[in-house]
């Protein structure tokens, strides 16, 4: 592949130009001038158009730091985590490409007009037909397996190869470590498409989270913490549970998508890359001049994730979102769900985010304490909603027929329930 630059477009605008400095191990950014001055501020707290850098043409250079890959860590968003960059790495791996010559460049140029919000990359790596087509989700999932299990390249049969450009396609673009596709539904057939580029009418963005139900109920456990979420008044895509093939998978309507307009989404990792607990994310909203509401809604989730034990709350699971207008606004809710390691000690299982400057035994107090920082003057009525709603866990779980076990364990870890 070895393409040493791209150019950067959103909503059929030329951003700027990002290019690759071999021997640095960097990147570095340049705003197209036009841009500029067109006013659109899509990265503003880590490269305004307002800045003096930018108003003189003086280019940014990439974060060395890991989770950037030595690019702009406003750009590095669009590159996807352990999912997509293991099937990344399988696919040059099975086409001979060399992984250690290949650098994130590379790998934007490969994602094209795939990437999550509205960011698109140029030139792209073209991989067939990029229309919809129809997706076979069970027995594509059984080749996701199958190409992440094989220690050696898999046989690149004809049938084998159409597999990969459709695994490729819908898998390697979103954020997260588990397997997970971009597809449309249709509300009134059931069918499902691609949804890597603009759908036909009638039709649905969503991300499809698979779960082969073999180990852990991810899919039904996720289902369960979005049905409690959205009883706590947290503000979260429509989501729901579909079987394939005798298993269950958890769909949620993508928030990035607005029928086919491409909505603009940085998360608390790009937007603040220093940012480390919830406090940070107040700031940014007060930076960016949020309405209250996102003050209230971002309360909400952190109370959730403390009293729920999502303790996978890193910078890249909360995001904020810009309309073509220019309009910001607190992202909806995502990827909420019971992450505790019942297995492991309890310092692995430390939030990723502090609250009050907490990653563990987090109290009321503590979640009060913020809330009055933030001038939520109802902060204790907001945690009593979110009490009530995690209370549900129980009815929930034993809807989706959770084992018994599974569940008391779940609960126990609950420690804000009983206080």
């Amino acid at each position: 592949m070895e393409t040493n630059a791209v150019k950067v477009t959103i909503w059929g605008m030329t951003v700027g130009y990002l290019s690759w400095d071999r021997q640095s191990g960097v990147a570095s950014f340049e705003y197209e001038p036009l841009f500029v001055k067109q006013g659109l501020d899509i990265f503003p707290l880590t490269m305004s158009i307002h800045s003096p850098r930018s108003q003189t043409n003086i280019p940014w250079l990439g974060d060395r730091d890991k989770l950037y890959q030595g690019l702009p860590p406003a750009i590095a968003d669009s590159l996807p985590d352990k999912w997509g960059n293991s099937l990344f790495r399988s696919w040059l791996r099975d086409n001979k490409i060399s992984i250690k010559k290949t650098t994130p460049i590379d790998h934007l140029s490969f994602i094209g007009s795939r990437a999550m919000g509205a960011l698109e990359f140029e030139p792209a790596q073209q991989l067939g037909d990029e229309n919809s087509f129809s997706v076979d989700v069970k027995r594509l999932y059984e080749f996701a397996k199958q190409v992440l299990s094989e220690r050696t390249s898999i046989v690149l049969s004809r049938e084998n190869s159409i597999l990969w450009q459709d695994l490729i396609k819908i898998s390697t673009s979103p954020g997260g470590k588990r397997p997970k596709a971009i597809v449309a539904i249709n509300r009134e057939t059931g069918d499902v498409i691609s949804g890597q580029s603009s759908v036909p009418d009638g039709y649905e963005h969503f991300i499809l989270k698979y779960d082969d139900d073999s180990v852990y109920p991810y899919a039904k456990l996720e289902y369960v913490y979005y049905q409690m979420a959205s009883l706590a008044g947290i503000e979260i895509m429509p989501s729901e549970l579909r079987t394939y093939g005798n298993i269950s998978h958890f769909l949620t309507r993508r928030f990035d998508r607005r029928d086919n307009q491409r909505i603009h989404t940085q998360t608390l990792a790009a937007m603040s890359p220093a940012s480390s607990s919830y406090e940070d994310i107040f700031a940014v909203i007060r930076q960016l001049n949020l309405p209250f509401e996102d003050v209230r809604q971002q309360f909400l989730r952190m109370v959730f994730n403390a009293v729920a034990c999502n303790v996978d709350d890193h910078s890249k699971n909360f995001a904020f979102c810009m309309s073509p207008d220019g309009l910001w606004r607190l992202s909806p809710a995502y990827d909420l769900t019971f992450s505790v390691d019942l297995a492991a000690p309890s310092y692995v299982n430390r939030h990723s985010l502090t609250v009050n400057g907490k990653d563990e035994d987090i109290t009321r107090a503590d979640l009060v304490k913020v809330g009055e920082t933030n001038d939520i003057q109802d902060n204790n009525a907001l945690i009593d909603n979110v009490l009530n709603a995690v209370m549900q866990f129980e009815k929930f779980a034993a809807e989706l027929d959770l084992e018994r076990s599974l569940i008391d364990m779940i609960m126990k870890s609950f420690y804000l329930l009983k206080k």
